[in-house]
């Protein structure tokens, strides 16, 4: 009896210390294709990985990207992934809903206004980068204070075989 006791603690060892079960999708492979809509954008700052103090350069252009019949549809930050890879050219987006920055209030993205959160659909594979390969960025004044905008709550997405629909 005591020797299975041991086993199993041993295995919960084992299986706790390797992170079965994580969240991450390290294993390189994108997913089938999924469709959804580009639903807002942002532009912040880059961050040092180690530090956390900003360089001083942009992060580039994020976007936000919510999955065609997301639960997330109708909630306060409508989306389920953002990337700063879609391809440059897929859309022309008007000037007036492009952000040329982040939220003022949260520190996150600026969404599209709802009339226009249908209008940029996409078709496109995906893989979910682990902590190594995401964007170090932060947005707006929350350097200086408590990140608003639940950025963890959502993960950072590599875009393949986009399309427009």
């Amino acid at each position: 009896m005591k020797t299975k006791k041991i086993l199993l603690l041993i295995l919960i060892s084992f299986f706790t210390l390797t992170g079965t079960g994580g969240c991450d999708d390290d294993n390189g492979e994108y997913s089938d294709y999924v469709e959804g809509y580009i639903v807002g954008s942002f532009f912040c700052n880059e961050t040092d990985g180690e530090t956390g103090q900003t360089t001083g350069n942009g992060a580039g252009r994020g976007y936000c990207i919510l999955l065609e019949g997301s639960k997330n549809s109708e909630s306060h930050w409508p989306m389920d992934f953002y990337t700063f890879n879609l391809p440059e050219n897929l859309f022309d987006f008007p000037e007036e809903i492009i952000s040329s920055g982040s939220h003022g209030d949260d520190c996150g993205p600026v969404f599209f206004p709802e009339d226009s959160r249908n209008i940029y659909k996409i078709r496109f594979k995906y893989q979910v980068l682990n902590k190594s390969e995401k964007n170090k960025f932060i947005c707006g004044p929350c350097g200086a204070m408590f990140q608003a905008f639940p950025w963890d709550d959502y993960n950072e997405v590599s875009l393949k075989d986009v399309t427009n629909n």
